[in-house]
């Protein structure tokens, strides 16, 4: 486009010059004739030819300098304009060389957010996010080094080298963080010199992650601003992730006492007896029901027995052990998972358990304080039972039996007949 356009002004230019010579040479044959009539005209008034001659050269002479300054200021003129118009075609030139540069840019950009957000949708973790950020932003805008902190429980910390091509992430404390990563003060984020970048990431006014990124070259207000976006898709991608979890926890949670339900329970029932199958070790089963529940809804109401089922809950947690495993079985029953536990310690597991809630009454309120006790069913594999449906309904047994003998106590299921 730019040029047909020089092309045409060149025409168009040198058009004009033609035109300009043409008058001239036209102009300046009657100027010569007419220096000639007149030196004719001098030359019989004075009847000497040589003054004659002196008159027309003179006139003459002066017709055609006249005539040549004339066509140097033209062409001067020209030449001026020309020098102008070049300026504007080579600044138009420039602005299309800048704009391209810019779409480019814009398509570098697109193609990493895209990039970014089909391996966001596919994360299932935050470490996973923030491994793969890291490596993509390092490498997009050529970076020494690409750090990011996770602000959740624990603590990630993310970190990648130009010179390694690799993400390191692992567990940190806060104190640890604000020590070794002033940057990510969550009071301040600042930038210490033009090379470094640091950007949070911000949802619902609290933040969830910091980013840093450092390089030998300033970053540019775009690339800042580019960072922003990125920042407001890690949020959104890692508030997918915390709402799925979310989600994934309270499908296997109890929504009244906190702990497991029986859809957790059986899955997990099912695993452990695999694992136990595989490396043989005993795994035992004890299931609880709080005696006279029943009496404790019909006396004080269910608020006071959805209480009652909290705190015991929280007391049969407290006593476990860590590798434990309770569940909510259903109505005021419980479940608990024992891996690598074998049959008299399965009992004095059970006893434990019968003691702790014995002990001291349920303190409802400050009015209120309700004694309770617990009946105790235990079943062992594989001395019970060789797979977790028989194994619960030996426990199951044991429990009505506890219930059968006065409750307040702890049965062991019966040996199968061989």
């Amino acid at each position: 486009m730019f040029i047909r356009l020089s092309s045409r002004d060149a025409r168009k230019g040198e058009g004009q010059v033609t035109t300009l010579r043409k008058f001239a040479l036209l102009f300046s044959l009657f100027w010569l004739f007419g220096s000639a009539i007149v030196g004719w005209q001098v030359a019989l008034e004075t009847r000497q030819g040589w003054l004659g001659i002196l008159v027309a050269a003179l006139i003459g002479s002066a017709g055609l300098f006249a005539t040549t300054v004339i066509l140097l200021l033209r062409q001067m003129a020209m030449a001026a304009s020309q020098r102008e118009r070049l300026q504007e075609l080579t600044q138009e030139w420039q602005a299309t060389q800048h704009s391209l540069q810019q779409l480019l840019r814009q398509r570098d950009q697109l193609g990493l957010l895209v990039r970014l957000m089909q391996r966001f949708v596919s994360a299932a973790h935050q470490r996973e996010i923030l491994t793969v950020l890291l490596s993509e932003l390092g490498l997009f805008f050529r970076a020494e080094t690409a750090e990011g902190i996770l602000f959740n429980e624990p603590i990630l910390y993310g970190l990648w080298h130009w010179r390694e091509g690799r993400v390191s992430v692992r567990e940190g404390q806060t104190e640890e963080i604000r020590q070794n990563c002033p940057w990510a003060d969550p009071d301040g984020f600042r930038n210490a010199s033009p090379q470094e970048a640091v950007v949070p990431v911000i949802s619902d006014g609290q933040v969830m992650a910091v980013l840093r990124l450092v390089r030998s070259i300033p970053f540019e207000p775009d690339d800042r601003q580019f960072l922003e976006v990125i920042a407001a898709q890690v949020s959104l991608a890692l508030g997918r992730i915390k709402f799925i979890a979310t989600l994934q926890t309270l499908s296997v949670t109890d929504a009244l006492t906190g702990i497991a339900n029986r859809r957790h329970w059986d899955g997990r029932l099912a695993e452990e007896i695999a694992r136990a199958q595989r490396y043989r070790y005993p795994v035992a089963v004890l299931m609880v029901d709080i005696d006279h529940f029943k009496r404790v809804n019909d006396t004080h109401g269910h608020q006071v027995g959805d209480e009652v089922l909290r705190q015991v809950a929280e007391r049969l947690r407290s006593t476990l052990r860590r590798t434990d495993f309770l569940a909510r079985y259903g109505g005021e029953e419980f479940g608990i998972i024992a891996p690598q536990t074998a049959l008299e310690a399965a009992k004095v597991l059970a006893e434990r358990l019968r003691r702790a809630i014995a002990r001291e009454p349920i303190q409802v309120n400050n009015e209120l304080s309700i004694p309770l006790t617990i009946s105790v069913g235990v079943a062992v594999f594989p001395d019970h039972a060789q797979n977790e449906s028989d194994l619960v309904a030996a426990a199951d047994a044991a429990l009505y039996r506890a219930k059968q003998d006065g409750r307040n106590c702890v049965r062991v299921a019966e040996a199968p007949i061989a």
